[in-house]
């Protein structure tokens, strides 16, 4: 599997709005825009668009800022996360390998989509950000990130290792006083399927290659988050099937073993753009490296509780 993710995408180019609608529309100024916005955003929802007007629906957006709710920044820099509440329950966790494990969930809120490259680029940007030794301590290794070819704002980030990830919730977590991290597996999965062994892909029980970027889409690269909301979980997270594949903080052998400590196998979920649709399923696992920045691989995050808590004074 590590072999099949070593593909790299097409040149990122413009998407002229004809691109998107088949039509050329007059152009009127901001006005325009945000009508144009808006019109385009409930287009989305059509099951029947196309992969290819929907990859240039997203680059429109990032072209014209795309201000959706979780997409980008919060007036103070900080990352615009939108939780969604994904109520408490049990998932079953099994595969070929002979796991087969029952795990409680307790209630706890996910991020709506995979982190995006804006979202990122301010941990890479912040002198105290993915620099600072002290969100690696503990961590077994830490490289410096050297993306060549940065991606549109509202791309999910890709080629992050699970120890940039790790350190990214790390930093995040002290910057904002929400406590975020990544998700187990069986939180990732409950969310997916809302406990129903049944439900194999978010929308439901059967394959609809017009619901997510998968190799089946022929498009041969990402798309920006939320470009297929019409196939959101039952608890209104998108993109969890396709797009990218998404780092989950559990060992791949032992998936009870949250241990930071362990050099093994992560577990990724989810499929990703460059990956068929068997690899999408809600019940799929795989395992891969965890300092390894694999193309196609992102992450999102979850919290207990969404509300910042106060910082910590000294009484004394």
């Amino acid at each position: 599997m590590t072999d099949s993710l070593s593909g790299r995408e097409p040149a990122l180019t413009g998407a002229p709005l004809e691109a998107i609608t088949g039509s050329e529309p007059m152009l009127g100024g901001e006005r325009f825009t945000e009508q144009w916005r808006a019109h385009l955003l409930e287009r989305l929802h059509d099951p029947h668009m196309t992969h290819y007007r929907r990859l240039n629906a997203g680059r429109w957006l990032a072209d014209s800022g795309d201000d959706r709710a979780g997409i980008g920044l919060t007036d103070d820099g900080l990352p615009d996360i939108l939780w969604q509440l994904i109520p408490a329950g049990v998932a079953h966790i099994g595969d070929r390998h002979g796991h087969d494990e029952s795990f409680m969930v307790e209630r706890f809120y996910m991020a709506a989509y995979p982190v995006t490259w804006a979202q990122y680029r301010v941990f890479l940007t912040d002198e105290n950000g993915h620099r600072d030794p002290q969100w690696w301590a503990d961590l077994h290794r830490r490289e410096e990130y050297d993306r060549q070819a940065p991606p549109l704002a509202n791309y999910p980030a890709q080629e992050v290792s699970w120890y940039d990830a790790v350190a990214y919730c790390r930093w995040l977590s002290a910057r904002s006083g929400v406590q975020v991290r990544l998700p187990t597996e069986w939180e990732w999965q409950h969310a997916a399927n809302g406990g129903d062994p049944t439900r194999i892909f978010p929308w439901g029980q059967r394959w609809n290659a017009q619901y997510a970027n998968t190799r089946e889409s022929r498009l041969r690269q990402v798309t920006a988050v939320g470009m297929y909301p019409h196939a959101e979980s039952m608890h209104g997270v998108l993109d969890l099937c396709g797009t990218v594949l998404e780092w989950c903080s559990n060992l791949y052998a032992d998936p009870a073993n949250t241990n930071l400590h362990d050099p093994r196998e992560r577990v990724l979920r989810g499929g990703s753009w460059f990956l068929i649709k068997d690899y999408a399923h809600t019940f799929f696992r795989t395992g891969y490296d965890p300092y390894n920045r694999y193309h196609s691989v992102g992450f999102r995050l979850v919290t207990g509780d969404p509300r910042p808590q106060p910082a910590e004074t000294d009484h004394a």
